[in-house]
């Protein structure tokens, strides 16, 4: 049989052009779906600042948790420095850091972050396990997230330097008093 070379007809091509996928209308048609979802995925919120300055907020309570202040350090404003390592400063002497879980993160801008962190903690001269909640405010002024503020929000005081009057029974003989029978 000779092919012959004649041009295919309108409805040849049609059929071979849907059979390949190739059809202009439904390539349009593909391709505007495309678009449009990428034009909307544009317009959401990015969800870098959050992931941002939850790396930040967990590097900085893990470090004071493990006793290196001078990495948390970093991470705080210069204002709130030294009232952050004074809060800190009887951590690993007087009390002992057991977890630190950041518990919420609200990111309303780029530029400021509230984050709830739950502490749990023990006095070295008692056995309690004792848990409190922090409220940590972070700001980003451009050059990455630092920690502005703190304050305790709930749970046990004396976690953050507050000064706190702690009662213990009198130690008294731990012997029987000796009663002498006759």
């Amino acid at each position: 049989m000779i092919a012959s070379s004649a041009r295919p007809t309108r409805g040849q091509r049609a059929a071979l052009c849907g059979a390949l996928g190739l059809c202009y209308p439904r390539l349009m048609r593909t391709s505007r779906v495309w678009l449009l979802a990428c034009s909307l995925a544009a317009c959401l919120p990015s969800q870098v600042p959050a992931r941002e300055v939850n790396d930040v907020a967990r590097d900085l309570n893990l470090a004071t948790r493990f006793g290196r202040m001078d990495v948390a350090a970093e991470h705080t404003s210069e204002a709130h420095r030294q009232r952050f390592l004074e809060s800190r400063a009887s951590w690993g002497a007087e009390l002992r850091v057991v977890d630190v879980e950041l518990a919420q993160l609200h990111v309303p801008d780029s530029t400021s972050a509230e984050v709830i962190v739950d502490v749990s903690w023990v006095r070295m001269s008692e056995g309690l396990l004792r848990s409190t909640r922090i409220r940590q405010d972070w700001e980003n002024p451009g050059g990455g997230w630092l920690l502005s503020a703190e304050r305790r929000i709930g749970g046990d005081v004396g976690l953050l330097g507050e000064d706190v009057v702690v009662l213990r029974p009198e130690a008294g003989d731990a012997q029987f008093p000796t009663k002498v029978i006759r």
